[in-house]
């Protein structure tokens, strides 16, 4: 009969909560399994997502002939209040958020704020420009509204991450870690569960009930084996001289919690992997010394800022102002925490080589000052023009 009919399976409803049966472990095996996917993956985008959307999206203009950063509406829209419910930092968040786990986030423009759509239908024009429907947008609180509009191409950015590397990995690594996650569970609850084995020699024989010595059946007589083995208080177990039950050992030299940690350490490190993220920054014991930081925007964040800074370009910047110049840049900058006193050597340089006062201000994260003198630019000797050093005379 094996392990009591895999593992004790019985009609009764009563035995069914108290019996582990073959179904529990691989429920457990798949419950298990994805969690530690959420986790990792979730972890992953977060770190993303974060340093993304604290960033500060500068805007260039021409103003008076010269191209230069300046704080219009359009400003204020993409890094304050992009509509009346939510701030900047929040709303790129969830966007950037959207766009890794769904390889696709929808921006709509509309009277003259930003939002981001939870779903949407769009038209499969390729030729002409594609139209958007049936846009839903929601608030934090689970509020919800369809737009009854049809937006053009104009009026949203389409973000989109298309034969994503991410996706691909991670739907291939599913499978091969599927099984692999399924076996330890198993293991696992052999390890932690008791497992009998009940035998007998020789052909059928007649059962009867130990206590009241009627004939019964084998289920039945498995039946009161079961709630004696199984009751939470101590209890005697009557068996038939012509059955043996013994408890079945398993090898149990590996803990279940062990073996969990070495299966999520491995998810873990292929998802960073995956995303381009630097073990050290993904489980957060990154070192002064580590260069893993610049790793982790050249690799892991760079490629998501061109898709938004395309976006930007492409339905803000009109194409004839691009072409003089006026565009929409991320300010990678300020992605990295600078030590105003651990920077000052460095900030003397810039200031040596033309650096305004209010251009390092910038770059450590500093308001700019208003003052003419801070918009000056000073150069040492060993920096002038070179056209001054060959006339052998000095710079005015």
């Amino acid at each position: 009969m094996g392990l009591f009919n895999n593992i004790f399976k019985n009609e009764n409803k009563k035995d069914e909560s108290e019996i582990i049966e073959l179904m529990d472990i691989l429920f457990a095996a798949k419950n298990k399994q994805l969690l530690i996917k959420k986790h990792a993956i979730e972890h992953a985008i977060d770190i993303i997502a974060k340093t993304i959307s604290k960033s500060e999206i500068k805007v260039y203009r021409k103003q008076y002939g010269k191209l230069q950063s300046v704080k219009n509406d359009e400003y204020y829209i993409l890094n304050v209040r992009p509509n009346d419910n939510e701030e900047a930092t929040s709303f790129f968040y969830n966007v950037i958020k959207k766009y890794l786990e769904d390889n696709d986030a929808l921006i709509i423009c509309f009277d003259n704020k930003l939002y981001l759509a939870d779903s949407y239908d769009v038209s499969s024009s390729i030729l002409f420009p594609k139209l958007y429907s049936n846009v839903q947008l929601s608030d934090s609180n689970n509020n919800s509204i369809i737009l009854n509009k049809v937006f053009t191409n104009e009026e949203v950015i389409h973000l989109s991450l298309k034969k994503s590397e991410i996706n691909e990995t991670l739907d291939n690594y599913y499978e091969e870690l599927g099984s692999l996650i399924g076996l330890a569970s198993k293991k696992y609850k052999l390890n932690n569960n008791y497992k009998f084995r009940l035998s007998f020699n020789g052909g059928p024989k007649k059962l009867k009930d130990p206590t009241t010595g009627e004939e019964i059946d084998y289920t039945q007589y498995k039946q009161k084996l079961v709630e004696g083995l199984f009751d939470e208080e101590d209890a005697i177990i009557l068996l038939s001289d012509s059955f043996n039950l013994e408890k079945i050992d398993f090898d149990s030299g590996t803990t279940s919690s062990e073996e969990w940690s070495k299966l999520e350490k491995k998810w873990s490190d292929k998802v960073a992997m995956s995303f381009n993220i630097p073990l050290d920054i993904f489980y957060g014991n990154k070192t002064d010394k580590s260069t893993s930081t610049t790793d982790f925007l050249t690799f892991g964040v760079e490629q998501h800022l061109q898709v938004l800074e395309d976006g930007f370009n492409s339905k803000i910047i009109k194409k004839e102002d691009y072409k003089k110049g006026e565009c929409i840049k991320i300010n990678r900058l300020n992605m990295i925490h600078r030590d105003i006193l651990e920077s000052a050597n460095s900030m003397d340089k810039l200031f040596s080589i033309g650096y305004t006062h209010n251009d390092i201000n910038e770059i450590v994260g500093l308001p700019p000052k208003d003052e003419d003198w801070a918009n000056e630019s000073h150069v040492t000797k060993n920096y002038e023009n070179v056209n001054v050093i060959l006339k052998g005379g000095d710079a005015e």
